[in-house]
């Protein structure tokens, strides 16, 4: 009887073991699973600079900057557009702007280029008609000036 009572005892203290492991290890999985930041957005870059323009008229109040970072690389091919930002509302010139891309999105020996369009809607107000080079192997990293004109 008194082995059956010791056995009894062992069993019970085992598994009284058991479930403590198991609540503190429910207690710390919490502390273990903790969310870190993102890692894509802590690896993105930027690239600032200002926007310049006259307009004949005054800029409209649901006029918006359209600032594109673009591979410009193949001439034979449309630019593939890499990072875009649309700024609004427009205020008086210059305007400046900060455009976030992606450098995993970046290929070597490629011309990248910032292009801004300044539009009310669907009509063109004004666009930059000169190239803007920038990373790559033929830009800078920033900060630009683009100058826009006037479309009539």
């Amino acid at each position: 009887m008194l082995s059956r009572l010791s056995l009894l005892a062992v069993a019970v203290l085992a598994l009284a073991g058991c479930s403590m492991f198991s609540r503190h290890a429910k207690d710390e999985a919490p502390a273990a699973k903790a969310t870190p930041a993102p890692v894509h957005q802590s690896l993105m870059k930027s690239i600032t600079g200002d926007i310049r323009y006259e307009l004949p008229q005054a800029v409209p109040a649901d006029a918006y900057l359209l600032v594109t970072l673009a591979d410009v690389s193949r001439q034979d091919a449309p630019a593939r557009t890499v990072s875009e930002e649309r700024i609004q509302p427009v205020g008086a010139s210059p305007v400046d702007f900060l455009i976030s891309y992606d450098p995993s999105e970046l290929r070597d020996g490629v011309d990248f280029a910032i292009n801004v369009r300044l539009q009310q809607g669907d009509k063109l107000l004004a666009i930059n008609d000169t190239r803007t080079s920038v990373l790559g192997r033929s830009g800078e990293n920033g900060p630009v000036s683009i100058t826009l004109k006037a479309v009539p």
